[in-house]
């Protein structure tokens, strides 16, 4: 956590638009929208204001920093409901082919005003991962619970209610699988016989494009191949996990 906040404040050093609007009066709602992001994985990969809002950081002057910026609420935003999934493309391309696919896109393309987009599930500015916690199971539940209105969505109430179950089961699934990644993440590096280390960093890589594959599926709302990758990263993690267990040459 110490070396996650430590980026996170060279990147906001870095970066014009938070030196000065850190150093204004902020009401609270502007004040969390700063921490956020401060506290976020975008920050950290030092990811600007700039980047999703335009303007200018060569310059503290306001009206020359804020030139070409619009607020959310304009259709020609970047960050406007409509425009967020390609924005975010814009960096996150695989995960941005893979909505293009799902029956969510679908929604935003038809222009139906309760269609998720990726602050839906993200968040704002904090960027958070998709996971049961955190609220999600209630922003699905908006649309998918028994309490929906599933005529106006156009998704039948015991089909909303299977991809919800469904789909938490799978998130639930990579949480703890991402765990474990980050795990023999760390150990493979420490092993000092070169020929299993080796060995291990190539079950890692596979491991790394099954971990893929999931995010690409999960983001298309393929099911089937969603799971088949999940089972694919479990199996693999399992058998290098064992690996790393019986080693003993950390």
């Amino acid at each position: 956590m110490l070396a996650v906040a430590a980026l996170a404040a060279a990147a906001s050093a870095q970066d014009p638009c938070i030196d000065c609007h850190a150093a204004q009066e902020l009401d609270e709602a502007a004040a969390v929208h700063l921490r956020q992001f401060r506290d976020s994985a975008h920050a950290s990969a030092g990811v600007s204001c700039a980047d999703c809002h335009g303007g200018n950081t060569s310059t503290f002057v306001e009206l020359r920093a804020h030139k070409g910026v619009l607020n959310s609420a304009h259709r020609d935003s970047p960050t406007n409901h409509w425009n967020l999934p390609r924005t975010c493309g814009r960096c996150h391309d695989a995960e941005y082919g893979a909505l293009q696919q799902s029956p969510h896109y679908t929604l935003l393309e038809r222009q139906v005003r309760a269609a998720p987009t990726c602050r839906t599930c993200h968040g704002s500015v904090a960027a958070q991962s998709l996971g049961v916690e955190g609220g999600l199971q209630g922003r699905c539940n908006r649309c998918h619970g028994p309490d929906a209105d599933h005529e106006v969505i156009g998704i039948p109430g015991e089909a909303g209610q299977e991809a919800l179950a469904r789909g938490g089961r799978n998130l639930a699934r990579l949480r703890s699988l991402g765990q474990q990644r980050a795990e023999v993440s760390r150990s493979v590096p420490r092993l000092r016989d070169p020929s299993k280390r080796h060995e291990a960093a190539d079950a890692l890589f596979a491991i790394n494009g099954s971990w893929d594959e999931a995010i690409e599926a999960g983001h298309a709302f393929h099911w089937s191949d969603w799971e088949s990758a999940l089972d694919a990263m479990a199996s693999a993690l399992g058998e290098l996990r064992s690996a790393l267990g019986s080693g003993g040459d950390h």
